[in-house]
């Protein structure tokens, strides 16, 4: 063979190459449509506003689709769930959301939609470690001096959250109950807004992955964190069950979610680009920015946590008094 056609042909084989590599990552079948609003159903800012936006991006770059993200904020993320229950079943209009959402909400008020029947699982994509912090008007520096604090002043504390029934405010009246401390709940539209409030002193304090970027900077004090391990990046920040809290629960879920009746390819395409996304290190590492962990479960582990969690949230909100 003649160098030039030796040459010709390599030129052939390489532009294939990279025809191939800037194809679509997932499927050789095609999105079926190609806009996807991707509903975040809370106020800009907060952390699930920025893993919306993270996922929204990773998707459109890897399904090879346009994604825009729309924030639906109000009560608790139900807002904006609900109108995705009611879209067109055509992978057109998606959903990214906090557990909460499926598995508290709906015991605290009429929602509007059925957390089983009204979506569609298809992937998890990471998890939100909560962090306790307080104001730094607050006079207290550790967890023990701050439920001193409390119990010396019941009824004074003021805490917010991005609604009722969200994980947050759940989690946090698990825990006022379980160390006897009274305090008043302040509902807000977003997480970034409760950051705000705690900053200025509006709120003693707030539980949420929301808070992780000011607890690095020092610029509110780290009390704790839910569950029996401190978290990596603040090792010296008590864990609560090691302090003898061990029964409150601090992790939320971020999750892809659809209307009931998603035709199984687009389940499939969408949870295979988000298990690909999942073990990308550039996208680890975005997650990890904003305050939140990777974890990639399937459609169907999603649904056995979702009802798993549903549950135990019954009783729990039964117990504290909180159903309706």
């Amino acid at each position: 063979m003649h160098k030039q056609a030796r040459a010709f042909g390599a030129t052939i084989v390489a532009g294939l190459l990279a025809v191939s590599a800037g194809s679509p990552s997932v499927a050789q079948e095609a999105y079926p449509v190609d806009t996807v609003t991707m509903v975040v159903p809370y106020a800009a800012g907060g952390a699930g506003d920025t893993v919306g936006r993270l996922v929204a991006d990773e998707l459109s770059r890897r399904l090879g689709v346009n994604f825009v993200v729309e924030n639906v904020g109000g009560a608790s993320g139900a807002i904006g769930a609900e109108q995705v229950s009611r879209a067109a079943a055509d992978g057109s209009t998606l959903l990214l959301a906090g557990n909460a959402i499926f598995t508290t909400a709906p015991h605290l008020a009429d929602v509007g939609f059925e957390p089983f029947e009204d979506f569609t699982a298809i992937a998890n994509v990471s998890e939100a470690k909560r962090i306790l912090v307080a104001s730094k008007s607050l006079p207290v520096t550790t967890l023990e001096e701050f439920v001193a604090y409390g119990k010396e002043h019941p009824g004074e504390l003021n805490y917010g959250s991005v609604g009722v029934g969200s994980t947050g405010h759940v989690s946090t009246v698990d825990m006022l109950d379980v160390m006897g401390i009274e305090a008043t709940h302040i509902p807000y539209k977003g997480a970034a807004e409760v950051v705000q409030a705690v900053l200025s002193g509006d709120i003693q304090f707030m539980m949420d992955a929301a808070a992780v970027p000011q607890a690095r900077q020092d610029a509110v004090t780290a009390l704790g964190v839910p569950g029996d391990e401190p978290m990596e990046e603040f090792p010296d920040v008590p864990a609560l069950a090691a302090a003898g809290y061990d029964s409150i629960s601090g992790t939320g879920w971020q999750m892809v979610m659809g209307p009931a009746g998603l035709p199984p390819e687009v389940v499939s395409m969408v949870e295979t680009a988000l298990k690909e996304a999942s073990a990308d290190p550039a996208f680890i590492d975005k997650l990890s920015k904003a305050g939140v962990a990777p974890r990639f479960m399937t459609s169907t582990e999603v649904e056995a946590g979702l009802r798993a969690d549903y549950e135990r949230f019954d009783e729990l909100l039964t117990e504290l008094g909180l159903a309706q």
